[in-house]
């Protein structure tokens, strides 16, 4: 075999792991997470979010409960995450929902703007819509934007970035 054989063969194995690598860091729960994420409040409800939907990119989803264990953050195909240690959205302090930046779940996310609806059905049937304030994209470590408030928060998140190593994030707060 000459070089340029050995060469093509080297390059297409090393392009085959550096691609299964890639699967596997897009389907890894790991790559939802922040870094060192302390959550102390618990789920004081019966009554939870069920279904989110953001009109103005077409996402439209169920909502499913999810939480910290032994530093894992718990996620779902299916659809987007509660983190059950957070506030019931609508209530005071910082509720969060998460997902995978999968087309079929929060890929879209990305395109939503300051002064968008979120609407948020509960398990009971109501209704809570949020009106997104900013959105960003934030480091894994940069937890801060998790942290409680004194007003009725809803953060959403998803991976973004190079090999999903960034956050992008959608605040909104309470509308009605």
């Amino acid at each position: 075999m000459n070089f340029s054989s050995k060469f093509l063969i080297l390059s297409g194995l090393l392009l085959l792991f550096f691609g299964a690598y890639l699967v596997f860091q897009r389907y890894s729960p790991k790559t939802l997470e922040f870094k060192d994420l302390k959550t102390t409040q618990a789920l004081n409800s019966n009554i939870t979010p069920v279904r989110i939907i953001i009109p103005s990119v077409k996402i439209d989803n169920g909502v499913y409960k999810a939480k910290i264990n032994n530093g894992q953050w718990e996620t779902t195909d299916k659809g987007i995450s509660y983190l059950v240690s957070s506030p019931i959205p609508g209530e005071k302090g910082n509720s969060i929902l998460y997902g995978h930046n999968w087309e079929s779940l929060l890929g879209k996310l990305t395109g939503v703007k300051p002064g968008e609806k979120i609407d948020i059905i509960m398990s009971n049937g109501e209704k809570k819509i949020f009106t997104i304030q900013f959105t960003s994209v934030v480091d894994p470590n940069e937890t801060h934007i998790l942290s409680q408030t004194k007003d009725n928060r809803l953060t959403i998140y998803t991976c973004a970035g190079f090999l999903d190593s960034k956050r992008f994030v959608a605040t909104a707060t309470l509308a009605n």
